[in-house]
């Protein structure tokens, strides 16, 4: 079977047969491929670069290619046998030889007896297989299945060579296989506990994957924001496809997109569960802010704001439509409605807050839905709110 090796793992294998050559592949990278190429198209070239393996390159990667001879490639096909009739020459039983013999010659390496050398280049080959198995790489074709995509999915393949990795859920797109780790590490945990914490545990079942697209650094989120119209002082991340369950991150740190991430998805799976409903505004920000553990400000700074009273009165959080101008409101309107929320779940737990938002959902007040729902927990929405404002102050 032929396996195709994405560019990033190529260079860690060695491309070497004596002094032979052969075909050879010259890559924009600068480097040179050599061995036997065995397929070409309009798209790629595979080169066979050992007995066993072939490499695919694309030609968007190729600075040009070169033949040899068909004599030239006949014989670095017979050096090829040649050097797998040695090896097995070499495969000898632990009971053909004495102690002294093991310890001088061969070596015992998965269950065979190698040379030393044998050894180290079987040990460096399962070492890269392992990885590319770990990771998952898979280049992207800006045309595979193009139809599906946003326009601003397109905009970012369209750009650039990028990889993706996948897990039950996710199709990560990257560029960083680094920032893809800290994200596929972590997203079926939070799909998790978003679910749970929600109430819905073991009820969302996603038939198409969420696919998820991660801009390696800060200068090209800007560019990317900018070239879609977006604001790039005030967006770190943001889900635009809902029914194609599209979400962007800007990876403007590690530690940034590691809370983006549950951030983004906790909108996505919210919106799935409302469906059509409009979700209030305090609710959708303050529950991805919940469950991003991200807060926009310190507990010690909202109870400032409270003492002087100068946050946002309950009524006026609850009418939010529109995110409030400013840097400083902007703050305090994500802190209070997180505060809400965590009040609600970690306080009467999540079935309350499960039922108290399928009848937010249907349009029911505010009021109406919180004591239908916790009517044994509050006397009046005076008591809810000196409950709420003791929680945060405690």
């Amino acid at each position: 079977m032929i396996k195709k090796i994405s560019l990033t793992i190529v260079f860690v294998l060695i491309f070497c047969a004596g002094d032979l050559f052969a075909d050879a592949v010259y890559l924009k990278s600068g480097n040179k491929v050599t061995g036997i190429i065995v397929r070409e198209t309009d798209e790629s070239v595979d080169i066979k670069i050992n007995i066993g393996a072939v490499v695919t390159f694309f030609r968007r990667d190729i600075e040009r290619v070169e033949k040899d001879a068909d004599t030239e490639r006949a014989r670095m096909e017979e050096s090829w046998e040649t050097a797998k009739e040695q090896r097995k020459t070499r495969e000898i039983r632990e009971d053909d030889y004495d102690e002294g013999q093991k310890e001088k010659d061969f070596v015992e390496y998965k269950g065979e007896w190698v040379s030393p050398e044998e050894k180290e280049r079987l040990q460096a080959a399962n070492i890269v297989e392992d990885a590319e198995k770990g990771r998952g790489e898979e280049r992207v074709s800006y045309n595979k299945n193009k139809e599906k995509r946003s326009s601003f999915a397109a905009k970012l393949l369209g750009k650039g060579n990028w990889y993706q990795k996948e897990t039950e859920n996710f199709i990560i797109f990257y560029r960083d296989i680094e920032q893809a780790k800290i994200v596929s590490d972590k997203a079926e945990y939070y799909f998790e506990k978003i679910t749970y914490d929600l109430g819905y545990e073991n009820e969302i079942k996603w038939k198409d994957k969420a696919q998820v697209y991660i801009v390696e650094n800060t200068d090209k989120w800007r560019d990317f924001l900018k070239d879609i119209g977006f604001n790039p002082d005030l967006v770190g991340g943001f889900v635009p496809n809902y029914k194609e369950k599209e979400m962007f991150l800007g990876a403007l740190s590690d530690g940034y997109l590691a809370v983006t991430f549950p951030h983004e998805l906790t909108h996505l799976i919210f919106r799935e569960i409302a469906g059509q409903s409009t979700i209030p505004l305090w609710l959708n920000e303050g529950l991805a802010n919940y469950e991003a553990s991200l807060t926009s400000m310190s507990n010690k700074m909202l109870i400032k704001y409270i003492k002087q009273g100068n946050h946002i009165l309950l009524g006026d959080l609850l009418r939010m439509s529109n995110y409030p101008e400013g840097k400083e409101m902007r703050e305090l309107f994500y802190a209070q409605s997180e505060k809400l929320v965590e009040f609600l779940i970690t306080q009467y737990g999540r079935k309350k807050f499960r039922n108290f938002c399928e009848l937010i959902l249907k349009d029911r007040s505010f009021h109406d839905s919180l004591f239908e729902v916790y009517r044994d927990d509050f006397k009046d929405i005076e008591d809810f709110n000196i409950k709420l404002v003791e929680y945060i102050v405690k």
